[in-house]
């Protein structure tokens, strides 16, 4: 009996950007003194009846805010809060905590509290990104389908990440001032992975200050290299929803044999330094967690067939980026879809 083919899909529905790239924060917590105008904190509560709060405490990558951090005091205390928040905003709502499945003390801990708590659920999902897209959590979590781009509070769903709560908690509830975000920074640009307590309104030349390494060229992005923004100019402000800033070392050159390299996936900072021919190797439409075929769409463009691109379910793409990252000839695939897209 012949032996069963193996199949040639390494990648598939995601990535475990985790795995392939820790990173290490340190432990301590630094200071950004800045002494100018900032964003006083703000929540816009929905007018529309909230049935469903999704709180995610599994960071998908690893670049992101760590549990560790965030949680200093103990799930009990960001669990408490949640239900006071609950109660006096969204009564009658039912909360799902989303846990990474690999972090078993955690999980234990909120399933105790789960246990005396009707309106409390605690979910588990594997850290493979970008499974926290709204997309996806909503999805895997509620069962509930909404077209990407959509905001979840349309049907009903409201996602926030923990600082959000501990905000309203302290700003609304409490009427404390609460005026300062924790914001990891990290990259190969950098003299050190730091998690950074920032007023919002910060330019992001002060979070710099120090922490880059001397004599290199590099670029920063705002919210990840995958599916964030570069800042152009530092005197960008962070605001309350920037989630991390990466700073990475300048990479202008080829890499000699890109195709045969299928084992090592880099990030680039200098995509067009990169650009060759599509190869057809398929590890884009592999590592799709919405089963597009983002190379269809890189070969309407090139043709200059933008509205073509749009027959192939181009409306499902969530812009996650895996499709540039994986790609071995660094196609600009993401931004093209956008294009196309619009």
């Amino acid at each position: 009996m012949a032996k069963e083919k193996k199949s040639k899909k390494v990648y598939k529905n995601g990535f475990n950007l985790l795995e392939k790239y820790p990173i290490e924060f340190s432990e301590k917590v630094g200071t950004v003194k800045y002494d100018g105008p900032i964003e006083a904190f703000d929540f816009s509560f929905p007018r529309k009846k909230i049935d469903h709060v999704i709180i995610n405490l599994c960071p998908m990558e690893p670049w992101a805010l760590p549990n560790s951090a965030v949680l200093k005091n103990g799930v009990r205390n960001i669990l408490d809060k949640l239900d006071i928040v609950r109660t006096r905003y969204f009564p009658k709502s039912h909360c799902y905590v989303v846990i990474s499945t690999q972090e078993t003390k955690l999980i234990k801990e909120s399933k105790q509290h789960e246990g005396h708590e009707e309106w409390l659920h605690v979910h588990t999902l594997d850290p493979i990104y970008p499974n926290d897209a709204p997309v996806l959590i909503v999805k895997k979590i509620l069962g509930l389908d909404i077209a990407y781009g959509r905001n979840t509070v349309e049907i009903g769903v409201l996602v926030l990440d923990p600082q959000t709560v501990v905000g309203i908690f302290e700003h609304h509830i409490r009427k404390n001032e609460f005026s300062t975000r924790l914001i990891p920074i990290s990259g190969t640009g950098l003299r050190e992975n730091k998690i950074l307590e920032v007023k919002p309104g910060t330019p992001v030349q002060k979070i710099l200050d120090g922490n880059v390494r001397e004599d290199i060229k590099y670029r920063v992005f705002v919210d990840g290299p995958l599916n964030g923004s570069e800042v152009k100019d530092l005197t960008q402000k962070i605001d309350w929803s920037t989630k991390n800033v990466v700073v990475l070392e300048e990479r202008d050159y080829k890499t000699l044999f890109h195709f045969a390299r299928v084992s090592e996936l880099l990030f680039t900072t200098s995509l067009m330094g990169e650009l060759r021919c599509c190869i057809y190797c398929n590890y884009c439409d592999d590592i799709c967690p919405v089963d597009l075929e983002p190379a269809l769409y890189w070969h309407c463009y090139i043709r200059g067939e933008k509205q073509k691109a749009r027959l192939y379910a181009l409306e499902k793409c969530i812009e996650c980026g895996l499709c540039s990252f994986i790609c071995p000839s660094k196609l600009e695939l993401l931004q093209v879809i956008k294009e196309c897209k619009s």
